[in-house]
């Protein structure tokens, strides 16, 4: 016949679930390049460990047994606050300002039981124990949720949930002390079941370690390695399957841009490359997609625009190009732009189409002179008709 565990074992179970768990923490932080906040989780998850056995050892030695308990209380809550500051740090991977002020928390907690007479009592130190932990934990855990708004990542609320239960389970043991007569559920039956909940707060911390990597690789693969604007391969897929009537393409291209390798050498045309992307880039609107198309060639979309707008927000972009003066070894070299602008003036039409018109409207103002935003129109590409002397240009 199986017997439950008793509460003295159950302790044990509980306090090595935290060293384990703390180990999980250092064996990530060693794997990872991630090291922002790991090594607290692992000090915090430590110093609660210890905690109850000084309790213990206070119990085999007369005369100190209360004050070695109340520095098992401060070790705990100083782990705690650990706790909340590594949570934080993984979080949003970076330092916040005054966060160290938590671990007053703590000494002003120990300092009054200690002055009050109050920590001989373990029934007071215990119910001030565990309210403060849940509020560390509840923090934590409302850090952890809230930030996903910054880094969506699925494992956040997973982890941002595990932490609150343990913060959960913390307060009952807190009611159950204060109120045994309306107490849920046991004190042991608590402390069991938050050793599962350490394991999973080390396997949720692992696995936002992870997504986080992943995501980061995604991110790389979607990125120009020389510009740091979206590459051709991410802007296709942000594309529709179908355009809208009033979508427009915009296809880019730097003038002469061969003449500035060659003059000045391909790390100057490189930082000409740089700035002008940039330059792009922080024209567009947030729902339109700007990506390197290859080479000096630059692609545009703008959902939803109409003629006027496109022609309008694209050769702006083009005229503060036109504007930069690039320093070059001692001179101040000027980058113009081509562009050619499509719209889709029917139902539906495909990206390749649109893509393919833009193409021939940027051709046409290379043929013209360069450093002019040219408009498809049909009747100036048809099959008899001169694009090279018919278009017409905008702007």
């Amino acid at each position: 016949m199986l017997h439950p565990l008793d509460l003295p074992t159950v302790l044990l179970l509980h306090k090595l679930s935290f060293f384990v768990a703390a180990l999980c923490f250092l064996y990530v932080r060693s794997q990872s390049r991630e090291s922002v906040g790991l090594g607290f989780l692992a000090i915090g998850f430590f110093l609660v460990a210890m905690s109850s056995t000084l309790v213990s050892v206070g119990k085999a030695f007369q005369g100190f047994e209360y004050v070695l308990a109340l520095a098992g209380n401060f070790a705990g809550l100083v782990g705690y606050s650990l706790f909340w500051i590594g949570m934080c740090r993984i979080s949003t991977q970076a330092r916040k300002r005054r966060e160290w002020l938590v671990l007053l928390l703590p000494v002003s907690v120990c300092a009054g039981l200690f002055f009050s007479g109050l920590y001989v009592s373990m029934q007071v130190r215990t119910c001030v124990f565990q309210i403060t932990a849940a509020s560390l934990l509840f923090a934590a855990a409302y850090t952890v949720y809230t930030d996903r708004l910054i880094e969506p990542l699925p494992v956040r609320k997973a982890l941002a949930g595990t932490i609150a239960f343990a913060a959960f389970l913390s307060a009952l043991v807190f009611v159950g002390i204060l109120f045994p007569d309306i107490t849920f559920v046991s004190a042991r039956n608590a402390f069991f079941v938050s050793i599962v909940c350490h394991f999973a707060i080390a396997v949720f911390v692992l696995a936002l370690v992870k997504e986080r990597a992943e995501e980061g690789l995604r991110r790389l693969a979607d990125l120009d390695v020389l510009t740091g604007v979206p590459n051709r391969r991410s802007f296709s897929l942000r594309l529709p399957e179908q355009m809208r009537q009033g979508d427009a393409i915009v296809m880019i291209d730097i003038d002469h841009f061969k003449r500035i390798n060659d003059g000045f050498g391909h790390l100057a045309g490189d930082e000409v490359l740089v700035r002008v992307a940039r330059e792009l880039s922080q024209r567009i609107r947030p729902n339109d997609s700007f990506a390197r198309f290859g080479g000096e060639e630059f692609i545009l979309f703008m959902p939803a625009t109409g003629l006027e707008d496109a022609v309008s927000l694209a050769d702006r972009a083009r005229q503060s190009v036109s504007a930069i003066r690039h320093p070059i070894e001692d001179q101040k070299v000027v980058a113009t732009l081509s562009m050619g602008l499509a719209v889709c003036e029917e139902k539906h039409c495909t990206p390749h189409a649109l893509m393919k018109l833009a193409d021939m409207a940027l051709y046409a103002s290379k043929a013209s002179g360069r450093d002019r935003l040219t408009l498809y129109r049909p009747e100036d590409f048809s099959a008899d008709s001169s694009a090279t002397t018919r278009v017409r240009h905008a702007g």
